[in-house]
C-alpha cells in the first residue's frame, strides 16, 4: 500500500487520456490533476487503507480510488468556482467555461473508471450508487453552504455530514464495498467522525486566517456561530458585519479586536474541544472493528 500514490496516479493518467481526447481539454484537466497529486490524496488512500483492512487483495483498487480522488477533486473544483475565495489553484487561473468543462468532465470519468474496473458487477454497481448518493447529498450541502442558511450549530453539523464528512465516508464505504461486498454501518458511522472533526479543525485554522476567514466571508461556522452567541457590547461590531451592516473595508483595521474577541469568548477552546469530542467517537468506533491490529491501528493513525 505505501506505494499507492504513484499508482493512484497512473490510474488517473490513463483515465485521462482516454476520455478527454480533445487535447486541450486534457491539457488543462492534467493540469488541474497534477496540482492534486502533489498532495496527499487523501480520500483515494482512504479506499486502499479499507480495501485491504476488509480482505481485499489485488490491484483493482487502484483504479476504483483513483475514481474516487476524480469524483471529490470535481466537486473541489466547482466549490472553488462558486464561493470564489481560492485563486492559488490551477483552476482558478483557467476561464469559468472551461474549469466547468474540466469538472463535468471529471464526474463522468469517475464513473467510467468505477465502471470499467475488474470488481465483480454486482459490488461495482453498489460502488457507484453509492458515491453517487454522496454526491447528491454534498450537491445539497453545498447548496446550503452557498445560501449561508445555517442558523444553527445542528443546520451546521447537517450541512457538514452531507457535505466535507460525506466525501470521507464515500471514500472510506467504498473500499470497504470493494472489499466484501457489504455495506457496513460501523465504517460509516466513524468515517462521518473523522469527517467532523476535519472540517471543524479547518473551521479554527480558517477563522483567523484574515485575509480568506470564514468571518471576513461571512460563512456561518460552528466556530463564527459561537463567537457570535457570546460577543461582548463592546464587540458588536463583529454582528454588524457579519449582517451586512458593515463592509469589508470598514473593519479591515480591526484584526487585532477581532482575534481578542476570539479569545474572551472562549471561541478556540469551544471549537477544540467539539472537534477532540469527534475524534473520541471515532477513536471508540475504530477500536470495536474485528480487523487485524496492522489496519486497526492505521485507521486509528488517521485522527492524528
Amino acid at each position: 500500500m505505501d506505494d499507492f500514490a504513484e499508482s493512484v496516479g497512473k490510474e488517473i493518467g490513463e483515465g485521462l487520456r482516454a476520455y478527454f481526447v480533445e487535447p486541450h481539454l486534457y491539457e488543462q484537466a492534467m493540469a488541474c490533476v497534477e496540482e492534486k497529486l502533489r498532495g496527499k490524496l487523501p480520500f483515494s488512500k482512504l479506499t486502499v487503507l479499507h480495501f485491504h483492512a476488509f480482505g481485499g487483495t489485488g490491484h483493482a483498487i487502484y483504479r476504483a480510488a483513483a475514481a474516487v480522488e476524480l469524483m471529490i477533486l470535481s466537486a473541489d473544483i466547482i466549490d472553488d468556482l462558486q464561493d470564489k475565495d481560492n485563486s492559488l489553484t490551477a483552476w482558478s487561473r483557467m476561464s469559468p467555461e472551461m474549469v466547468l468543462n474540466i469538472a463535468f468532465g471529471l464526474t463522468l470519468v469517475s464513473q467510467q473508471m468505477m465502471l470499467t474496473g475488474d470488481f465483480p458487477m454486482e459490488v461495482v454497481h453498489k460502488a457507484v450508487q453509492f458515491l453517487n448518493t454522496q454526491t447528491l447529498a454534498a450537491i445539497n450541502g453545498q447548496t446550503t453552504d452557498l445560501l449561508n442558511d445555517i442558523g444553527s450549530e445542528e443546520d451546521y453539523l447537517r450541512m457538514v455530514k452531507q457535505k466535507s464528512a460525506g466525501f470521507v465516508v464515500a471514500a472510506c464505504m467504498i473500499g470497504t464495498l470493494l472489499a466484501t461486498g457489504e455495506w457496513n454501518e460501523r465504517v460509516r458511522d466513524y468515517a462521518e467522525e473523522l469527517g467532523i472533526a476535519d472540517q471543524i479543525k479547518n473551521d479554527i485554522r480558517d477563522l483567523l486566517d484574515w485575509e480568506r476567514s470564514d468571518f471576513k466571508n461571512r460563512k456561518k461556522t460552528l466556530s463564527t456561530l459561537y463567537l457570535l452567541q457570546f460577543i461582548a457590547e463592546e464587540d458588536q461590531w463583529i454582528a454588524d458585519y457579519f449582517e451586512g451592516s458593515l463592509k469589508a473595508e470598514e473593519i479591515s483595521h480591526r484584526r487585532e479586536e477581532f482575534e481578542r474577541a476570539i479569545e474572551r469568548t472562549g471561541t478556540f477552546l469551544y471549537t477544540s474541544v467539539r472537534m477532540r469530542t469527534h475524534c473520541y467517537n471515532y477513536l471508540q468506533l475504530v477500536d470495536k472493528l474485528e480487523i487485524d491490529a496492522h489496519w486497526k491501528n492505521r485507521i486509528i493513525a488517521l485522527s492524528e
